[in-house]
């Protein structure tokens, strides 16, 4: 039987594909790490994706929240911890922490994912098997919300994507990662040289298709941008996201 450690770790040194023209891991970058090693942690147990596709099961991230105090440069070395907190009702809640190599704390992000059969699209409970999972209830790096990213009231649009064959991953869906990048790329060259992302909340509501075209929509409210993914065939929206920014360090 697979012992599951409490509190998953492992070190990742930041490579210059991973680094934008600054020199700063790229936010999509930084949000794929935080999901391999949470994809690390339950590989292996009845959690992980080949005991998942074997129960017709699929994990589905519902929801991310993310705060960046520093974004690690090319040729760092950093440190990622994550593990499960608990499950409520139909949501199971995983943190994160991002170290420097000297110990110094660059992020801290927490998640809730939900677990859907695959040709029902339904939500399933967890049962008992979810008892042998080490969750962490009351290790809480970030206080983890489930309400919804506040909608757009008067979104104009920044910008369009097609979904292309790379865009898919191995569930057959767009990856999580790739709204986030749209979402960014949707900003001007001088936006994203001058500021730096402090805050990232993603809420993650249907899925775009291949061969999809997509818009991406922004609203500034105060300090806050917030941001939404839409399919242009049918406007139907599939993620929405917050963002807060501050000058470049």
């Amino acid at each position: 039987m697979c012992i599951v450690p409490d509190i998953w770790r492992e070190e990742r040194i930041i490579e210059s594909f991973d680094a934008d023209m600054m020199g700063r891991l790229r936010p999509q970058t930084l949000f794929l790490f935080l999901m391999n090693s949470a994809w690390n942690h339950t590989r292996g147990t009845g959690f992980g994706y080949e005991a998942m596709s074997e129960r017709n099961q699929i994990w589905v991230l519902i929801k991310a929240q993310i705060s960046v105090k520093r974004r690690p440069k090319w040729g760092e070395r950093i440190k990622i911890e994550t593990w499960g907190k608990e499950t409520v009702r139909f949501y199971a809640l995983r943190d994160f922490t991002v170290c420097s190599g000297e110990g110094e704390k660059l992020v801290s992000a927490t998640s809730s994912w939900m677990i859907l059969d695959k040709t029902s699209g339904r939500p399933q409970r967890f049962d008992r098997q979810s008892d042998s999972f080490p969750w962490q209830a009351g290790r809480d790096e970030m206080e983890t919300s489930l309400e919804k990213v506040q909608e757009l009231k008067n979104g104009g649009e920044l910008a369009r994507f097609r979904v292309f064959f790379s865009d898919i991953d191995v569930n057959r869906h767009v990856n999580s990662a790739k709204y986030l990048q749209w979402m960014i790329d949707s900003h001007s060259y001088g936006h994203l040289e001058t500021t730096e992302i402090k805050e990232i909340e993603l809420n993650f509501l249907s899925e775009a298709l291949p061969g999809d075209e997509v818009t991406v929509l922004s609203e500034e409210t105060g300090i806050q941008e917030l941001c939404s993914v839409r399919r242009a065939g049918d406007g139907r929206e599939l993620c929405r996201g917050r963002f807060e920014w501050s000058g470049s360090e």
